[in-house]
């Protein structure tokens, strides 16, 4: 009978089985909450009963601190005159209504009629008050001291005392009584929540009991058939002999894994095949990747203005690190300000429209060398909506444009030698003679003659056109080097000595700071000395009055492969203009001096080529200037005047 009654029960299907075995611990589990219910409900009305005692001895004390705050408050204005002790007692007086209205409303009984006892004397004792204090504002305080001393207060807050007292007592003697009957009640919902919850557990273990047998039993076989199989293997599932779904799972898992052994045969012969097409891929892309990240020139890919892609040359150009993750916004900031809206705009109009785009555009590193580059982008799939994605290539154009410059440069020079030699030539002759001859003429003059004054003009100008001819056959001159060997920090701190009376005549200083100070260069310390001079002293004209200091650092910075030393002047003056800016380093261009040729950062570029090194200028109107000059650290030097690109 048992076995007939088990084999009817593993054939029903699992809904059902779930739905029977669950049928008693549900109905159990609903008879508790029943009670549970009950129990819980009685349990809440006693605690709010309870909670309502302790809110009504808790706004009863309060109404007697509010009591004694009003006689504390008469008392100090009696004893003192003083407003300041009347503001705690008119508080204490507002508040007594509502405190008095919420305690009528929670007590009822006797106690009832002996608050409202209570509440006439408190008002009885708050008229006295009142009186009394109008009288001691009007000049008669004699009479609120009398009656402070007659000790008639004393008698009314007695009374009122008297009567919270009672009150107190009947609340604290139902308080008790509250919290008896609440620990009966406690009790009898333990025991209803123990005592149910275990014949609840009882059911709930027995219908689990009838799971396992039936569910649980038969999985477990088929997950310790399946772990006993070997790995990479098809286990071996038998088959039961039931009408359920654990029976049909055992009949399909049997037809499946006859299934997966005839896949698995065609799997290891097209395994071969795939490993022998992966290892051709691999060699494929090793060669691929290999061409791309050791090409001579920048590849990248972009979608939209994003860029997906880029190899390790493009990211030296864009002076990033090849190592690094790729960055995609780092590209963007890394176009030179000048020319980032104009190529990033250029870019989105093409992307727009899908068609390619070609542009030259600057990259700026971090230690102000700028890179130029030929960018040409085409688009690579079409799409009938943007975003377009395109492949892009970068071109290092720098040294072409270094070399082009470098000829434009050579041929200036070349020409203007010829013509500053006739200037020389055809000039100084002649102011010799003017000079001479003023010289003369004014030994002529008494010193109290007004003619002298002309006459200084004339050798003061005399002077000045000399000075112009030798600073134009000084630029136009090829250099010739002396160098040696000397300490950077040496230099600066010479070079600011000799500044010292423009420094003072503007209450300026000089901040110099040297993260190597030991560092030597071999270059021509006289010429480098005429640059620094030149430099710091456009530095200290453009700075104001008690201005902020001028920062000069040194430190070591190679560029590629060649050791260097860069310094960094920056001053904190009025700026030069954007438009300004391109020019400074063109002979004869001036921003506004009154005596300047607009040959001395000509000649400071001149110097600083011919040391195989480079002079940058940034600035911003308004916030100042940086003159960054970067020379190489080593005896190795370009030849006798041969010129160099910035």
């Amino acid at each position: 009978m048992r076995e007939r009654v088990a084999r009817l029960f593993n054939n029903l299907p699992i809904h059902r089985k779930l739905l029977l075995v669950s049928a008693i611990p549900s109905t159990a589990l609903v008879l508790l909450s029943v009670l549970t219910y009950r129990s819980v409900e009685t349990f809440s009305l006693d605690e709010e009963r309870l909670n309502n005692l302790y809110q009504i001895q808790k706004t009863a004390a309060q109404y007697m601190r509010l009591v004694v705050d009003v006689e504390t408050g008469f008392r100090g204005y009696v004893l003192t005159e003083q407003e300041r002790y009347l503001l705690p007692a008119r508080v204490a007086q507002d508040a007594l209504l509502p405190v008095g209205q919420d305690l009528e409303q929670h007590i009822g009984g006797g106690e009832l009629e002996r608050f409202r006892e209570v509440q006439r004397l408190v008002a009885q004792l708050i008229e006295e008050k009142e009186r009394l204090i109008q009288a001691v504002k009007s000049g008669k305080k004699e009479r609120a001291l009398e009656y402070i001393e007659e000790g008639r207060g004393r008698l009314l807050m007695a009374g009122i005392r008297t009567y919270m007292a009672h009150i107190d007592q009947s609340e604290q003697q139902r308080t008790m009584e509250e919290l008896a009957q609440l620990g009966q009640d406690r009790t009898s919902t333990l025991f209803v929540i123990l005592g149910g919850g275990v014949l609840t557990l009882g059911f709930m273990v027995s219908a689990l009991y009838l799971i396992a047998r039936s569910i649980a039993g038969p999985l477990v076989n088929l997950a310790g058939a399946v772990r006993s199989t070997p790995v990479g293997g098809v286990p071996e599932i038998p088959v039961l002999e039931r009408r359920d779904e654990i029976g049909d799972l055992t009949r399909g898992m049997r037809e499946m894994g006859m299934q997966i052994r005839g896949h698995l045969d065609q799997m290891e012969k097209s395994e071969a095949a795939l490993r022998l097409l992966n290892e051709h891929l691999t060699q494929s892309e090793s060669k691929y990747r290999g061409l791309v990240d050791h090409a001579p020139f920048g590849i990248f890919t972009t979608t939209g203005p994003r860029v997906t892609f880029s190899n390790r040359y493009n990211q030296v150009l864009a002076g990033l690190d090849p190592d690094e993750p790729l960055d995609p916004a780092a590209f963007r900031e890394r176009i030179h300000p000048e020319d980032r809206d104009r190529v990033l705009s250029g870019y989105e109009r093409a992307t727009a429209a899908g068609r390619p785009y070609e542009t030259v555009f600057r990259f700026l590193h971090d230690d102000g060398s700028v890179r130029k580059v030929l960018s040409r982008r085409m688009p690579i799939e079409a799409s009938e909506q943007p975003p377009y994605r395109y492949i892009g290539f970068n071109i290092d154009i720098t040294a072409l444009d270094d070399l082009q410059a470098r000829l434009n440069r050579a041929e200036q020079l070349a020409t203007l030698g010829q013509v500053s030699a006739g200037i020389a030539h055809e000039l100084r002759n002649p102011l010799v003679g003017i000079g001479s001859t003023a010289a003369l003429l004014l030994e002529d003059f008494p010193p109290t003659d007004p003619k002298r004054a002309d006459l200084d003009v004339i050798l003061k100008e005399t002077k000045r056109l000399d000075r112009i001819v030798n600073q134009i056959v000084e630029y136009a001159r090829p250099r010739e080097l002396t160098p040696v060997e000397f300490p950077v920090s040496d230099l600066l701190d010479e070079v600011v000595k000799v500044l010292d009376a423009p420094l003072h005549a503007k209450n300026l200083q000089v901040r110099a700071s040297f993260s190597t100070p030991g560092s030597e260069l071999y270059a021509d310390r006289d010429q480098l000395k005429q640059v620094l001079l030149n430099v710091l002293h456009n530095a200290i004209d453009a700075t104001p009055m008690h201005g902020e200091a001028i920062e000069v650092t040194a430190f070591e910075l190679a560029r590629g492969e060649r050791p260097g030393i860069l310094t960094k002047v920056v001053d904190k003056g009025a700026g030069i203009a954007p438009e300004a800016l391109a020019h400074v380093f063109e002979p004869f261009f001036t921003t506004g001096k009154r005596h300047g040729t607009g040959l001395g950062l000509a000649i400071c570029r001149n110097i600083i080529e011919s040391h195989g090194g480079d002079i940058h200028m940034t600035s911003q109107p308004g916030i100042g200037t940086t003159v960054r000059i970067w020379l190489p650290v080593g005896r190795r030097q370009p030849l006798k005047g041969e010129p160099c690109a910035p």
